[in-house]
């Protein structure tokens, strides 16, 4: 028998059980809330490197708190080796993450330039394995307003123009978390799910909807729809 044809399988529901993303908007706006809002809350795990968890005092989430790229590397490592209950991994925050590494990198290196250069190398790496890690995964990250061009944009806060272009190639979604006000004065929180208003989007389901509810529970739902026409 052929190679191929001992290896065929089909795209359908390619995915659909490892989401990859990346969350990120303005303090406050509800980023570490979501990690209260997945299908699974049971299996469910935080690696939080923020100690800003108070949001979800009133939920019985299981964490993991790392101050360090080693410790979240031996995270990684751990979840690899699939000898975890986990289904879920939220990543509060990747651009804290970031600049923990960064800060490492420039003890080490005298040129800012070969830190940047060292950081990006380093996250895309870690970007590669949690890209392959057979669960789903949410990061968090700060929102970057850029005016460096003729239009500003808004985009996930990561240090260095290199790591803020390679990154998104190894997710899913990019989905910028925002709050409205409503016709009566409420304070309404979505996921926005295409290009718009200056803020960066991607997304490999297509969504009907630029905004979606903030809830990670809809989004996979969601996801499962779509796979099922």
């Amino acid at each position: 028998m052929s190679f191929i044809n001992s290896n065929l399988k089909s795209t359908r529901g390619a995915g659909v059980d490892r989401i990859k993303a990346i969350v990120y908007g303005p303090a406050g706006v509800g980023k570490t809330y979501l990690a209260s809002t997945t299908p699974d809350p049971e299996r469910t795990l935080i690696v939080s490197a923020e100690a800003g968890l108070l949001t979800l005092t009133g939920f019985d989430l299981k964490t993991v708190e790392v101050s360090s790229l080693e410790e979240f590397r031996a995270v990684i490592q751990d979840i690899g080796s699939g000898q975890h209950p986990f289904t879920w991994l939220i990543i509060d925050s990747l651009s804290e993450i970031c600049e923990v590494c960064l800060s490492h990198e420039l003890e080490v290196a005298r040129d800012p330039r070969k830190a940047f250069g060292e950081l990006a190398k380093r996250i895309v790496a870690l970007a590669r394995e949690l890209r392959d890690l057979p669960l789903h995964v949410i990061m968090t990250a700060k929102l970057d307003r850029d005016t460096s061009g003729v239009d500003a944009f808004m985009s996930p806060g990561l240090p260095g123009r290199k790591l803020t272009m390679d990154l998104p190639h190894y997710v899913d979604f990019i989905l910028p978390l925002r709050s409205f006000q409503d016709d009566e004065g409420n304070v309404r929180r979505a996921l926005q799910t295409q290009p718009a208003d200056g803020y960066v989007a991607k997304s490999r389901v297509p969504f009907p909807e630029v905004y979606i509810p903030a809830a990670l529970s809809y989004l996979h739902n969601e996801i499962i729809k779509e796979n099922e026409k």
